[in-house]
């Protein structure tokens, strides 16, 4: 890669891809506004759809993502119910001769959804919004819970891509941040989509954690070289104990 592409293009940018990012949102737009601006898409237009899934088994401390750790499965189906609804109300609104070409679940844990979930949301999906042929499906996955019936569900469910959180493979950053994964876990789970012919995969992987040094994240880069990722996407860690009320359990002085 050109060096001048690379320092070009290093510089910090919005978190979220959503627009206007987060820390805009407000009550200034309602309803009305947004049923105009979702009627007003121009035709034959191509769309991405990003659908949130907003529960973990249990929280990451580093972790700034909108989520909650849940006990028990039926708030996840209870919002399930929401989430098929809102699509209804969503796709009634949009313009004609539109093609959804990109389809991503993110979290939170979408890897949290029992298999008979994963199939009936894909299923809304197809059934509420006029999905292209060849659309990319995208999940987020956590090795930690993805099952091979999971895997054999989002398979079942058209998902081509899966991008795999690893975060850090140093045990004593996982335990500074709440999050203890084997690289032999992460392994198996990547082994299985593979073999449900899920073979795009992403490595998620985060510096600026506690505990982490070059050498530590140069061996976790070269234990993720291993598993031959599709992509790797690098993410920089916020600390931002004062918004983010769980990443006061992080100990200030790693």
């Amino acid at each position: 890669m050109n060096p001048e592409v690379v320092k070009r293009y290093s510089a910090a940018v919005p978190r979220y891809t959503s627009y206007p990012t987060a820390p805009h949102f407000s009550d200034a737009v309602g309803p009305e506004q947004y049923a105009a601006w979702l009627a007003n898409l121009p035709a034959r237009t191509n769309l991405s759809l990003y659908v949130h899934i907003p529960f973990c088994d249990a929280l990451c401390w580093y972790c700034g993502c909108s989520t909650k750790a849940v006990q028990r499965y039926e708030p996840v189906a209870a919002y399930l119910k929401v989430l098929m609804a809102e699509m209804e109300a969503v796709a009634a609104r949009l313009p004609k001769d539109y093609r959804v070409t990109q389809i991503h679940w993110g979290g939170g844990t979408p890897s949290i959804l029992q298999p008979d979930d994963i199939l009936e949301l894909a299923e809304a999906t197809r059934r509420h919004f006029r999905n292209d042929e060849g659309a990319e499906f995208a999940i987020e996955a956590d090795p930690r819970g993805l099952d091979e019936a999971r895997i054999a569900a989002f398979a079942a469910a058209g998902v081509s891509r899966a991008s795999v959180g690893v975060q850090d493979f140093n045990t004593s950053v996982q335990k500074a941040i709440n999050r203890l994964q084997s690289f032999e876990a992460t392994r198996a789970a990547v082994a299985t989509l593979r073999a449900h012919g899920i073979d795009k995969i992403n490595i998620d992987i985060v510096y600026g954690l506690p505990q982490q040094t070059r050498d530590s994240v140069a061996a976790t880069v070269a234990k993720v070289l291993e598993l031959a990722p599709s992509r790797i996407a690098a993410f920089g860690y916020a600390h931002l104990p004062t918004r983010l009320k769980h990443q006061r359990l992080i100990d200030e002085a790693t």
